[in-house]
């Protein structure tokens, strides 16, 4: 059975962070910004300080997951530091000054900074015990060409790259203007990376939902834009398993893809000069091949069956029990 986009809604309804399931942690971060604004409003202090602040990530981006016991809500809180012409290139001295800003704001929360081996920053985080939010900090530092590009650490600590937040929400607009079905075949296709257990963990390698994302992007943009849930999931499947990955770049981001040892390239849609598959290796490589095909080979078998209880079989070989029609 072929599945129309009605057909779909119920598993897209369920993996997805309901409305009605907003309203605390809304409250949370609500709540944040209040405390974020009246510090930034009253600050008068010289040197390094915070100007303005962004929410970002799936939340801002409307593809946002239910939390499950390995997947929490997990929302990226964006803060713009000015005050040193250097901090960028000292980012002990940046990530410091965050927690101790954090802390000032509250004093009483679990801010938790975690570290490699090496003694650099990986994440800096906010956690509410009550509703089981994390609040990913995610520190930069704004630089004057090009406008609304930032210096940003890197997540796993020891590097900086640069970036533009700002330019990636508005990208990240356009693509659900242009397609109303952007948002739920991103939320399937993140659906399945973690039920597959291919996200990055820790240091261990992996596809983020940042890659996930960029690919449908670049479907849409090379292939024609796909409204269809179901050929827009099975498209993405195909073009993961075909004999050669293209590289993958923007024409509105700047610079050029640099050299690169990783076995794929997808560029920020920013600045293509960040792969945001750098975590991916080649064994990584292969078993997300690997597993692209199998869902490729069970969601077109799916189309051939003639009964609801077949096609739904099918489904849940690629996204587990949660899948189902009704």
């Amino acid at each position: 059975m072929k599945l129309d986009n009605n057909s779909l809604r119920p598993f897209i309804d369920k993996i997805k962070l309901h409305k009605d399931n907003m309203g605390k942690y809304r409250d949370q971060i609500n709540n944040l910004k209040k405390k974020l604004e009246d510090k930034i409003q009253n600050d008068d202090s010289n040197g390094l300080k915070v100007t303005k602040f962004l929410l970002a990530g799936s939340w801002k981006k409307h593809t946002i997951l239910r939390p499950t016991g390995d997947n929490p809500i997990d929302i990226d809180l964006v803060l713009y530091v000015s005050g040193d012409d250097n901090i960028q290139n000292d980012l002990s001295k940046l990530h410091d000054f965050i927690v101790g800003y954090l802390k000032e704001i509250y004093p009483q929360k679990d801010i938790r900074r975690d570290v490699d081996a090496k003694g650099n920053t990986k994440s800096i985080k906010i956690r509410f015990s009550g509703s089981g939010l994390e609040v990913d900090i995610v520190p930069v530092v704004p630089i004057e060409n090009p406008e609304k590009y930032v210096w940003q650490p890197q997540r796993g600590g020891g590097g900086k790259y640069i970036t533009s937040v700002e330019n990636h929400l508005d990208f990240s607009n356009s693509l659900r203007r242009n397609n109303p079905s952007y948002s739920s075949i991103v939320r399937a296709l993140k659906w399945w990376k973690n039920y597959k257990e291919l996200k990055p963990y820790e240091d261990e390698p992996g596809i983020s939902s940042f890659s996930i994302e960029l690919i449908v992007a670049y479907l849409d943009a090379t292939r024609g834009v796909e409204t269809g849930i179901e050929e827009g999931i099975i498209r993405f499947f195909q073009f993961l398993s075909e004999s050669s990955f293209p590289e993958i770049s923007f024409d509105h981001a700047i610079n050029s893809i640099p050299y690169y040892s990783t076995p794929i390239y997808i560029a920020d849609d920013t600045n293509n000069e960040n792969n945001s598959a750098k975590k991916i290796n080649t064994s990584k490589w292969q078993e997300i091949i690997d597993e692209a095909e199998d869902a490729f080979d069970s969601l077109n078998l799916a189309q051939s069956r003639n009964n609801e209880g077949a096609t739904t079989e099918e489904w849940k070989r690629v996204f587990g029990p949660t899948f189902s029609l009704n």
